[in-house]
């Protein structure tokens, strides 16, 4: 039941970190990409630049803060089904960039706070 209510509020904040991206004049394009090598939240458009975005939720303070998930692993994983995004999608830019939007979700999911991080990764150039 745990891992019910965990993939739930994974999805609430992800369809809030949609909605935040399109309420700024971003093209969310893909949702839930998955690759052998990883799941990619949110794929978008911030103008002529590719944004692989990474969506990190919690609902307290327990397991630490969100951003502290995105590691040196998720890294790896992240560049690398970006890759694979690009090369099944046939998309070739050199205008790529990695994201991270946290999110705070309160009982019953409510939206507490969103904070949008860009370029976590650097340039994935």
């Amino acid at each position: 039941m745990m891992v019910v209510a965990t993939r739930l509020k994974g999805r609430q904040a992800e369809r809030a970190a949609a909605d935040y991206l399109r309420s700024r004049g971003w093209k969310v394009v893909a949702e839930n990409y998955t690759t052998p090598v990883g799941e990619i939240d949110l794929v978008a458009r911030d103008g002529g630049t590719l944004v692989m975005v990474e969506v990190k939720a919690r609902s307290n303070a327990m397991f630490g803060d969100a951003l502290e998930a995105v590691g040196p692993r998720k890294e790896r994983r992240l560049r690398a089904a970006a890759a694979w995004w690009m090369a099944e999608k046939g998309e070739v830019t050199h205008q790529i960039r990695f994201d991270v939007i946290t999110v705070s979700l309160g009982e019953g999911g409510s939206l507490l706070s969103l904070c949008h991080l860009p370029d976590v990764l650097g340039s994935g150039r």
